[in-house]
């Protein structure tokens, strides 16, 4: 009896010895594997900008002036004319105001023409040539020194406005 004792005491003894041995070669080659696959993960996850749906896109346009309205220097209604978007997430278009509700600091009047510089992602704003509404901008001089407004961005959902990303 002790000797069957002493000999299940010793091939426990071995297994461990046996695994403690092939655990090591086992987990770097496996450690490399998750590396990788953490660092696929890291870099997929960095290029995914996917808009999670019709309820987060964001747009030039508001539905209703925010009471309190935003530190704008101008609200008018326009017609986009030309929306284009340069780099990856730089858009920029031309306008038509139809109809000046908050004039600005200088002269602004029906007719006139404003170039608008926006940031663009997968949620917005997506707009055409054509498209009508009232936007809220701020006055700036881009690059070039030219005068430009930077709209608010406006969500419809729950009517949240973000300030314009001016000199980005």
């Amino acid at each position: 009896m002790v000797s069957t004792s002493i000999a299940a005491r010793r091939i426990s003894v071995d297994r461990r010895a046996a695994l403690s041995s092939v655990s090591p070669k086992l987990s770097v080659k496996y450690m490399r594997y998750l590396i990788a696959l953490v660092f696929c993960v890291l870099l997929a996850l960095s290029q995914a900008h996917a808009c999670l749906g019709p309820s987060g896109e964001k747009t030039l346009f508001f539905k209703a002036i925010p009471n309190p309205p935003p530190d704008a220097d101008v609200i008018a209604e326009v017609d986009l004319l030309d929306v284009s978007v340069l780099d990856l997430y730089k858009g920029e278009a031309k306008a038509k105001v139809l109809r000046v509700i908050r004039p600005a600091a200088g002269s602004l009047h029906e007719g006139g023409i404003l170039s608008l510089k926006f940031l663009v992602s997968s949620c917005g704003p997506n707009h055409r040539s054509g498209d009508k509404g009232t936007i809220v901008a701020k006055v700036g001089t881009d690059s070039a020194g030219r005068l430009v407004w930077y709209p608010y961005t406006y969500r419809n959902s729950d009517g949240m406005f973000w300030s314009p990303s001016i000199n980005k």
